[in-house]
């Protein structure tokens, strides 16, 4: 906006300060001025009195006797020049004004009228005749003649000298009065001019105070306070002069510069939070991936898993649930209430190919997951899918590796130890052929017929041990080879089995796997040749202690306790597998309710003790 001319406060203390400087001058210039008229003034009163004095000096020395005197008539006549060259003297002249309308010009013309026609024509008349008569070198005077004219000289002017110094005085009293009129005037303009000089000056100071002290302490105060990052601090003077204006401007700076620092604020804030953030991401993320990886199984990281999100990220309780071979969600670990009316968020647990779970997220009462935490969360469940797929992957991988060394192990049992019995029955049946007359009583034929039966218990258990080194889990979990082994053992008898398993979820081991699974093939086979049973099942479950049990049980008539144990193999290969899984294997037997098998062992990859049965 353009400043206007009466707005500018410089304008205003110029013109202030011109008007003190003109006053200054004018006042100045009256002193001189006064100075310079009143400078004959003095002169002039001195002549004039003078004049006054020279009259009576001139009467003094007519009143003198002595007439015949030429020098004292001359001494007169000097006197009476001198009195008309003072009284016309130019000291005396220049101080006369020239108006006639003056009471200074018509005294001064009063003194001049009176003596030019009364005076002077006296003494011209009778001076002129008494100096004419006396000779320079005469000694004395004709008083018979001149006397007379002396004494009436004499008489004459003694009567006019009275009023003509009354005159004198009157002009001698005007100058007085004209000096001191103008000595009272110089002083009367220099109180004026004080008075003026003082009033400017306060209305000077007061503006500069009031348009200038003020908004400059204001403007200082404001200039410290916004040093401070303080940007509160508001002008009050906002005038429009320069000043007023910088105020305004400086308002509106600290307003911008306020609101400007304010949002540096907040983006700091922002920034802060969004490192907080990304610090508890990268907390969590490193923390879940070396657990993930670290593991032998990532199902036994689960819960501190759920443990971290809730406590690193504050994002709230969670659960992580998987699917079994059916699709069926089931709950590996959680740590949700039991409110159901919370809402929940669900993240898929998958990698590029499959989905394997999802990742249940409880937020706390009153808080909303944020769009980076969901992010986060979903990052989460994305390197567990990856994690759970690498698992399979070396799973498989180890399983792999116990096949084609069972196998290996098999080709070699079948190519000698297969043989060799082969070769003893078919010896030991050239044998039988031998002794067919023989007294079936006699001792020989009792041997071999116990050779018989031992070559063919040792041949059917080096078979079950070739069928368990050549045993191959083909289906996609354990899960799915139970029950495979299940089936085929429903075909080969007629023994009704059943499969209960309680556990949805298996993380075995491939050798844990092959060690469970010809356990229970060993006791289902044992079942189906010896139990004569008709209903049997297998369940596997958790204990309370959250170790794997399982329970293969059926109707028949029991084990045989008078038969040898000699040839029950099965048996000893059954709790040597259970050695090997570092578990506890019990037979119960009941000939009256069958046979009840029991292992329970505690697998290498445990889950969590969060882990729930679904």
């Amino acid at each position: 906006m353009h400043l206007r001319f009466r707005d500018s406060l410089l304008m205003s203390l110029g013109i202030v300060l011109t008007i003190i400087a003109l006053l200054s001058f004018a006042s100045m210039a009256a002193s001189i001025f006064i100075a310079d008229t009143t400078q004959g003034l003095a002169t002039a009163i001195n002549e004039s009195g003078a004049l006054r004095m020279r009259s009576y000096r001139i009467a003094s020395k007519l009143t003198h006797n002595t007439t015949d005197d030429k020098k004292h008539w001359q001494e007169t006549y000097r006197l009476i020049t001198e009195f008309e060259e003072h009284l016309n003297s130019t000291s005396l002249t220049d101080v006369i004004p020239g108006a006639d309308d003056k009471a200074l010009n018509q005294a001064y013309q009063t003194i001049q009228l009176r003596w030019q026609n009364e005076i002077k024509p006296l003494f011209d008349v009778y001076l002129d005749g008494i100096i004419g008569i006396l000779p320079e070198t005469s000694s004395g005077l004709d008083m018979s003649i001149g006397e007379g004219a002396v004494n009436n000289l004499r008489v004459r002017y003694l009567l006019v000298v009275s009023d003509f110094v009354n005159d004198i005085d009157k002009l001698v009293s005007l100058l007085e009065e004209d000096a001191e009129a103008k000595i009272h005037g110089l002083q009367s303009l220099q109180y004026i001019a004080l008075a003026l000089t003082t009033l400017l000056t306060l209305i000077a100071l007061t503006l500069i105070y009031r348009r200038i002290h003020k908004p400059l302490k204001q403007l200082l105060t404001g200039a410290e306070q916004a040093s401070h990052r303080d940007f509160s601090f508001h002008i009050q003077y906002t005038g429009r002069d320069e000043l007023g204006r910088l105020g305004s401007t400086f308002n509106a700076m600290a307003g911008d510069l306020s609101k400007i620092y304010n949002e540096l604020e907040d983006r700091i804030k922002q920034k802060t939070i969004d490192l907080e953030q990304s610090n508890q991401s990268l907390a969590l993320l490193y923390t879940t991936v070396n657990r993930l990886y670290e593991a032998e199984s990532p199902h036994t990281t689960y819960a501190n898993i759920l443990d971290d999100i809730q406590h690193i990220a504050k994002i709230g309780r969670g659960a992580i649930c998987l699917n079994d071979n059916n699709d069926e969600t089931n709950m590996l670990a959680s740590t949700l209430s039991d409110d159901k009316t919370r809402q929940t968020i669900t993240l898929p647990i998958s990698d590029q190919t499959q989905q394997y779970g999802v990742l249940i997220i409880e937020p706390e009462v009153d808080q909303d997951i944020a769009p980076w935490q969901q992010q986060l969360l979903q990052t989460i469940a994305s390197h567990i899918g990856i994690a759970i797929k690498l698992s399979q992957q070396m799973t498989e991988s180890r399983r792999l590796v116990l096949i084609e060394e069972r196998g290996a192990i098999a080709r070699e049992l079948h190519d000698s130890l297969a043989q060799s019995l082969t070769y003893m029955k078919i010896q030991l049946s050239r044998l039988h052929a031998l002794t067919k007359n023989t007294d079936t009583e006699s001792e020989e034929v009792k041997i071999i017929a116990d050779l018989r039966l031992g070559l063919n218990s040792a041949y059917r258990e080096l078979r079950e041990l070739l069928t368990t080194f050549r045993l191959k889990i083909d289906g996609k979990d354990f899960n799915e080879a139970m029950v495979k082994t299940i089936l085929e053992f429903n075909d080969r008898s007629e023994t009704d089995i059943v499969f209960e398993n309680k556990i949805t979820y298996f993380d075995l081991t491939p050798n844990e796997e092959i060690h469970v699974l010809q356990l229970t093939r060993e006791a289902l086979s044992n079942i189906v040749q010896h139990a004569q049973a008709t209903d049997a099942s297998v369940i596997i479950k958790y204990n309370a202690s959250g170790d794997i049990e399982i329970e293969i049980s059926d109707n028949g008539i029991g084990i045989n306790e008078s038969i040898s144990k000699t040839h029950h193999y099965g048996l000893n290969i059954m709790k040597e597998r259970s050695k090997t899984l570092d578990g506890t294997f019990k037979i119960i037997n009941n000939p009256d309710a069958g046979t009840h098998v029991l292992l329970c062992f505690t697998p290498t990859n445990k889950t969590s003790p969060y882990c729930l049965n679904s």
